[in-house]
């Protein structure tokens, strides 16, 4: 049976609540967590503008010369609980948690 509260058109996310203030001095615990139903249209958008801002950092990236070459760019995505994307850092420790993980590969 489907949830009530959600309509056809949202997805349930849980996630980080959105806080201005994710100092790198905050422990694990200090985070607050949270869910919310997030319009497809909206989170269709906001993984969109990510993509097109990782695809003009990656297109910038050097074509190999010799040696070895970068063959494949993974990045980890954190979703908030309203739907925000951020790019998770060195640690990743809320990467094991869920969020997304999108693979850019080069083409041949």
């Amino acid at each position: 049976m489907p949830d009530e509260t959600t309509a056809d058109d949202s997805i349930r996310v849980f996630g980080l609540e959105d806080d201005e203030d994710r100092s790198l001095f905050r422990r694990a615990n200090d985070f607050a967590y949270g869910r919310e139903s997030v319009k497809i249209e909206v989170l269709q958008a906001r993984v969109a503008g990510f993509l097109e801002a990782m695809q003009a950092v990656i297109d910038k990236a050097p074509e190999p010369q010799k040696g070895f070459a970068l063959d494949q760019i993974q990045v980890a995505v954190e979703i908030s609980a309203k739907g925000h994307l951020s790019l998770l850092g060195t640690g990743g420790e809320l990467a094991g948690k869920g969020g997304l993980t999108f693979t850019f590969k080069r083409k041949t």
